[in-house]
């Protein structure tokens, strides 16, 4: 018998009204002032209040207003919880605004502690640069008989619309955006309650 163990639970969906939630995102993100984090170089560019308060307290969807994503995003950690057989209860979020300019890219890193990282895709043109994970066992391209299986890392082209849920120590990043669009995200943390 075999068993597949260690598998890493990755929830992806297309938000059902996300036409209306993008709308509520137009009428404020004018208002958004973005900055380079000088620790991560000229990578892209991340909503103001990330640079000017500790991560742990910024919620750019409670500032801007944006009540319909954090109920679709609430609804959604609900099934992500429902499919790995985790009991869902009261947690704390924190989210930011990132914007992907020409040129712009993440690098490959994750999001510490924290018990499901997500990002929402407001505005793409789908070529702006993929999303991508890395594989947690950095062994697999050592093996002939695995590196081809799976392979060391799995990409998402982006669309308006889509969320990716995700455990906070997957490893992932953006590939560099080689495109005239600008892309913009909403990404976030979520920390369960003891």
């Amino acid at each position: 018998m075999i068993e597949h163990l260690y598998a890493t639970p990755v929830y992806s969906c297309m938000v059902v009204d996300y036409q209306t939630i993008n709308y509520h995102i137009d009428k404020v993100i004018d208002k958004v002032n973005f900055y380079s984090l000088d620790r991560w170089g000229k990578t892209h560019l991340i909503s103001t209040n990330f640079t000017k308060k500790s991560p742990e307290y910024f919620n750019a969807i409670k500032e801007f207003g944006l009540k319909k994503l954090q109920k679709e995003i609430d609804n959604h950690v609900k099934k992500y919880c429902d499919e790995i057989g985790f009991e869902y209860s009261k947690y704390k979020m924190t989210s930011w605004i990132s914007k992907f300019e020409s040129g712009s890219y993440a690098q490959i890193h994750n999001h510490g502690d924290a018990d499901i990282s997500g990002v929402y895709y407001y505005k793409t043109n789908g070529d702006d640069g993929k999303f991508f994970f890395e594989s947690p066992n950095d062994h697999l391209n050592t093996s002939r008989i695995f590196k081809d299986r799976g392979g060391v890392r799995w990409e998402y082209i982006p669309h308006c619309g889509k969320m990716i849920l995700f455990p906070g120590w997957l490893k992932h990043g953006v590939q560099t955006n080689i495109t005239d669009n600008t892309r913009i995200s909403i990404s976030f943390n979520i920390k369960f309650e003891l």
